[in-house]
């Protein structure tokens, strides 16, 4: 029985890529027998949905950039980049990875708001598809590097275009209090004057105003706004040649709304967009991933405050994995669904389901409906691929969790859990004076 994409249930087992979840701790404990939780990836699903997005903007012949900020696991990387997919990176760790992972420098996007000496001298050197700049000034440390290494780089101009996403603030990006990019009249003026930099390709536009949009209304409003910014552009004597509309692709946490209408929007783009000749980019990461993870945690303890009988009191089931593993619910206050693996007979009831970390903010729902759970039982934290694992950190000295992937039926731990030796082989003692 399919519950939701990719994740089926089995003999009364939730499964994930046709691989029981229990039998996937199981099989982790192995290796890393103190492992209570884990993150499982199916990248077969993670491939399907990179060729659905290929085949939806096929029209307009995107070149699809996968955030790496998503999720940067090695294995999952190696797949987007089989499915015909670039990389998208926000720092010179990301350019690395993605480098390392056998992306080109044709397919290596370079992000971020905070441009360093390294990041503008690895575009020089290695190559990259293109830079999406955040401000002007960033422009000469560009040149600079360019000029030095004796080669191009190709630029475009992160603009903000005032539009409000209405989500979560942390995730809107395009509104006027916003800290990324520049004003539009500002991009007009350095497109014009290009000449000022001879080794940038100064001819692109970015626009990106924000991540989880679920209506399409906002990212048809930037790419209305790139298009007047070209056609104005040109009119000056300084044609564009490159835009990137970003990502912010939505997915459906709760599972009760529709999905992001992807092959709608698309249509809808390619006929708004047919006329102006450019090459196109764009930035998925959310939608590719988030539905192909789950966060996988055992149970801790079932406690009930208020009484011992179930009528007034509270129930508070403690997972293995906390906030530092998943910080979204915490950051957000974005909601996943926390379904049992092997589900239990009884009624469905309200839950506080919080993790083991010392901060009343680790929380990851106060009115999750579940069926009786005990200690020992598995639940699994649905949509988790994106935004998970990247953002876990050692909080309250708590290792990083193992990062399992399921390929084709076949099970395999892609990324090793962290234990308390692994937290103190950083820790040094080395005078860095006198």
């Amino acid at each position: 029985m399919k519950v939701v994409e990719g994740i089926t249930r089995e003999g009364g087992v939730l499964a994930l890529g046709g691989v029981p979840l229990d039998r996937a701790l199981e099989a982790l404990r192995r290796r890393e027998p103190a492992a209570s939780a884990c993150w499982v990836y199916d990248l077969d699903q993670v491939e399907a949905r990179a060729a659905r997005f290929k085949a939806a903007f096929a029209p307009l012949g995107v070149h699809a950039g996968y955030a790496l900020k998503a999720n940067a696991l090695p294995a999952v990387l190696r797949r987007v980049r089989a499915a015909g997919l670039a990389a998208e990176a926000g720092s010179l760790g990301e350019l690395i990875a993605a480098r390392r992972e056998g992306f080109v420098a044709g397919e290596r996007i370079l992000n971020g708001n905070g441009r360093t000496p390294e990041e503008a001298e690895f575009a020089a050197r290695e190559g990259v598809h293109s830079v999406n700049a955040d401000h002007i000034d960033e422009l000469d440390l560009l040149q600079h590097h360019a000029a030095r290494a004796g080669t191009s780089v190709r630029v475009a101009l992160r603009v903000n275009p005032g539009i409000d996403t209405h989500g979560h603030a942390y995730v809107a990006t395009g509104h006027d209090a916003a800290k990324f990019g520049v004003a539009p009249a500002e991009a007009l003026e350095a497109w014009s004057a290009r000449a000022r930099w001879p080794s940038l390709r100064l001819d692109g536009v970015h626009l990106h105003v924000g991540s989880q949009i679920l209506d399409p209304g906002p990212l048809e409003a930037a790419a209305d706004t790139a298009r007047e910014l070209a056609e104005e552009s040109a009119r000056r004597g300084a044609p564009l040649g490159l835009v990137n509309l970003g990502g912010g692709f939505g997915v459906d946490y709760s599972g009760a709304g529709p999905e992001f209408p992807l092959e709608a929007h698309a249509a809808r783009l390619a006929r708004k967009l047919a006329a102006l000749r450019v090459a196109w980019v764009m930035e998925p990461g959310r939608w590719l991933v988030a539905p192909a993870g789950v966060l996988l945690a055992e149970v801790l303890w079932v406690k009930r405050r208020g009484g011992t009988s179930d009528a007034g009191s509270r129930r508070f089931v403690v997972l293995a994995a906390g906030m530092n593993d998943l910080l979204r619910p915490a950051l957000y206050g974005a909601r996943h669904r926390i379904v049992p693996v092997r589900a239990r007979a009884g009624k469905e009831e309200p839950a506080t389901v919080v993790g083991p970390v010392c901060e009343s903010a680790d929380v990851f729902e106060r009115e999750a409906l579940l069926p009786p759970l005990e200690r020992g039982d598995l639940v699994a934290v649905l949509d988790a691929g994106a935004y998970g694992a990247v953002m876990s950190s050692n909080y309250n000295g708590r290792g990083r969790l193992a990062e399992l992937v399921v390929d084709g039926g076949r099970l395999s731990r892609a990324r090793a859990g962290e234990d308390a030796a692994t937290l103190g082989a950083r820790d040094v003692d080395e005078a860095l004076e006198g």
